[in-house]
């Protein structure tokens, strides 16, 4: 008996860690994979001016990702070493007078939002629902179509971003359940019935399926992209080439960061926080019971259109509540339904519930 509780705790543990690793839910504030390389008299002096460059070129990159293109020469000329909250050093190499480093930077997200908001530049915050990515891989043609079993480079790619971004990108790891709600010839086929068995498992309505193709001349990485409407889909298909001197798994991770970094884009134009444009909604919310109210104020905490919101009055059948906010009616609609509810116009009223319920 002993030994099969410890089987059972082992196995739980083993479990709990895969979904840690498929989970890669993404901050938006913070940024990975910075590169830094300097020189220095010594070593000592190399790190310290390498690890204070990494943090002001990933304070850049922070601002470049919640902001327009049209608004990057405008950007506030802070000091982005004001804005740190911690870094991790996640791979190094030292020799006498010469550091190179990749770090992870994470920035305190209030100060970040306060210096863009006084500066007037409009930004997007991270959204509340993730994305599902299933990784289907073609090594050859006429191979057979590789998503869960090893080797699966393209997974790989995708599990290396770590996260990162405006929106969570959960990368399942292949578990028993994972295997069971998706087969390779499904994804490839873009079965909705496989799409939302894996989306309901990882608790996201959206998937994207990014299939991924070796050329005949193994010089190019052919991506095709299935999703149903209403999921962020930068593009249909993209044929990416390798560069000079980079190795098929660096093409590969390139390809990730671009789909990665595309997706994020489409979330960003419609959901820029323009703070010019506050206003206040007042708004119903029916009720069957207490847990109703607690699913929707929950569900509100994470839309960034919402800054706070007041409840006027509770009963067994109802809440009302005033909305403070900022953008247009139809981009709050449209973050209030990435979170999980539906606001609608019923007898006069705006009226909020969560989405599928009638």
């Amino acid at each position: 008996m002993p030994s099969l509780r410890l089987l059972c705790v082992l196995g739980l543990l083993l479990g709990l860690s895969g979904q840690v690793l498929a989970q890669g839910a993404a901050d938006a504030f913070t940024v990975r994979g910075v590169e830094v390389d300097v020189s220095a008299a010594n070593v000592q002096a190399a790190k310290d001016q390498a690890v204070t460059e990494g943090q002001r070129q990933a304070f850049r990159q922070l601002l470049d990702r919640l902001t327009q293109p049209s608004d990057h020469a405008r950007l506030p000329k802070a000091d982005g070493l004001d804005y740190v909250r911690d870094f991790t050093v996640d791979q190094e190499r030292a020799s006498a007078t010469r550091y190179l480093a990749s770090l992870t930077v994470r920035f305190n997200a209030t100060a970040v939002k306060k210096l863009l908001q006084n500066a007037g530049i409009p930004f997007a915050d991270a959204r509340a629902r993730g994305v599902v990515i299933v990784p289907v891989y073609k090594p050859a043609a006429g191979s057979r179509p590789v998503l869960w079993d090893d080797p699966n480079p393209w997974r790989a790619a995708w599990m290396g971003l770590g996260g990162g971004g405006l929106v969570p990108l959960t990368v399942p790891a292949g578990e028993v359940g994972d295997v069971a709600a998706i087969t390779p010839e499904q994804a490839l086929a873009g079965s909705a019935d496989a799409m939302r068995a894996i989306g309901s498992r990882w608790k996201s309505p959206d998937v994207l399926v990014v299939a991924a193709a070796l050329s005949p001349t193994g010089k190019s990485l052919d991506v095709a992209l299935l999703a149903e409407p209403g999921t962020p889909k930068p593009f249909e298909t993209l044929s990416y080439s390798l560069n000079e001197g980079e190795s098929l798994d660096g093409l590969m991770r390139r390809a990730a960061r671009d789909i990665s970094k595309g997706i994020d884009q489409l979330h960003k134009q419609p959901n820029l926080l323009h703070f010019d444009r506050a206003g206040t909604v007042s708004a119903l919310v029916p009720l069957s019971g207490l847990a109703d109210w607690l699913a929707v104020r929950d569900r509100l905490a994470k839309v960034s259109q919402v800054r706070r919101w007041e409840l006027v009055s509770l009963s067994k059948v109802e809440a009302a509540v005033t909305l403070h906010t900022v953008g247009e009616a139809e981009q709050i609609r449209g973050a209030l339904h990435s979170a999980g509810l539906k606001m609608d116009m019923v007898d006069g009223f705006w009226t909020i519930r969560p989405v599928g319920v009638k």
